[in-house]
């Protein structure tokens, strides 16, 4: 098996610990509201804010296909931001709604990364089962701290 280039493990937790540490900025010194919630695999939720909820949407309304995508439902004022547990392994897709021609980021799966060479007849390779964290925001409280007083 390979080993990953150090700069791509690097990459990789440097990303995380930004993002982690712009939300702690957002709480603590912009006194923002910032929500959080942890779900399982299929997007039920094992702790955190009730007002973080989950949907998850299935291609062709196949509840059985192991392909499908989450979305977190619309929260007035919030953006959300998602981070699967173990971000190594796990390549996320974005989905485009039925008559729109550009994917959008409401819409997501992670997959495990696909291997060279291999062929899935045709199929979406299924989602990868890992739990993830949902972090919820409001980019106002960003903006205002940001923003010149006049």
């Amino acid at each position: 098996m390979p080993v990953p280039d150090v700069s791509t493990i690097a990459d990789g937790f440097a990303l995380g610990k930004s993002v982690f540490d712009l939300l702690r900025y957002m709480r603590t010194a912009a006194g923002a509201d910032v929500i959080s919630a942890y779900f399982g695999q299929d997007g039920t939720r094992l702790e955190g804010s009730e007002l973080i909820e989950i949907e998850r949407e299935w291609p062709n309304d196949d509840k059985e296909s192991p392909v499908f995508y989450f979305r977190v439902t619309p929260r007035l004022d919030y953006v959300f931001l998602r981070y699967p547990v173990i971000e190594s392994c796990a390549h996320e897709l974005v989905g485009t709604i039925t008559g729109e021609k550009q994917p959008t980021a409401e819409y997501w799966r992670w997959i495990a990364p696909v291997l060279p060479g291999r062929i899935y007849n045709g199929d979406n390779p299924p989602n990868l089962k890992v739990s993830f964290l949902v972090f919820g925001y409001k980019p106002m409280a960003l903006i205002q701290q940001f923003s010149a007083k006049k």
